[in-house]
């Protein structure tokens, strides 16, 4: 049997949004991959006081989402644990466990991320754990990100982290961009699912200034 191919889109999912959706439909098309894993962290490290719903939420939307799809799967490793969510833990975690050991993972990283891999933790060996695949959102922060990456890690660790890039055309949708509509009163329908516009009404999440 050949190994399986894992996708792994993390985000603090805060809100999911369509946008998530669309570039997990991209990776499972074009990258062949048996699921698509969506993984809520607990507390970003590059982003740590930008989260304004709770955990409990959070992964109760992503799970909304992850029904759209029948090869998408959530992953709350990093909600259940404690303190700042760092890529390598989890990529460790993930390779000890029989479902993921053997198989081909595939990291999915916006180029915004992508220029402040560098300052991840043990970058030069995450680089090792798993295949880690550009979804680029403009081509001004692609060519920023490689750059930077270029600059600051070892030539092979950079040459690998950017040797895959998504042919992905980019939605102009963001989790502040849905955020401020609902704290305006705007509709939200054309930028999350109706699953998940009906949790946050139902919450009220949002409503209130950051």
């Amino acid at each position: 049997m050949s190994a399986s191919r894992i996708g792994i889109l993390g985000g603090s999912f805060d809100p999911a949004h369509l946008g998530h959706l669309h570039v997990a439909r991209a990776a499972h098309d074009e990258l062949l991959l048996d699921e698509v894993r969506l993984l809520p962290a607990h507390r970003p490290p590059h982003k740590p006081a930008r989260l304004l719903a709770s955990d409990e939420h959070r992964a109760a939307m992503v799970e909304r989402l992850a029904r759209l799809e029948p090869w998408l799967r959530v992953d709350l490793r990093e909600l259940r644990r404690s303190g700042t969510s760092y890529t390598y833990d989890t990529l460790v975690e993930m390779r000890r466990e029989p479902t993921a050991a053997a198989a081909e993972l595939f990291f999915l990283i916006g180029s915004d991320s992508l220029a402040d891999f560098p300052d991840w933790r043990r970058a030069d060996e995450l680089v090792g754990l798993a295949t880690f695949v550009t979804v680029p959102r403009d081509a001004a922060s692609l060519a920023l990100a490689r750059a930077n990456v270029s600059a600051r890690l070892g030539p092979a660790a950079a040459a690998r982290l950017l040797a895959h890039v998504l042919p992905v055309e980019p939605l102009s949708i963001s989790s502040s961009q849905v955020r401020a509509l609902v704290l305006a009163g705007r509709p939200i329908v054309d930028f999350v699912p109706r699953s998940i516009a009906e949790y946050i009404a139902e919450h009220r999440l949002y409503c209130e200034p950051a």
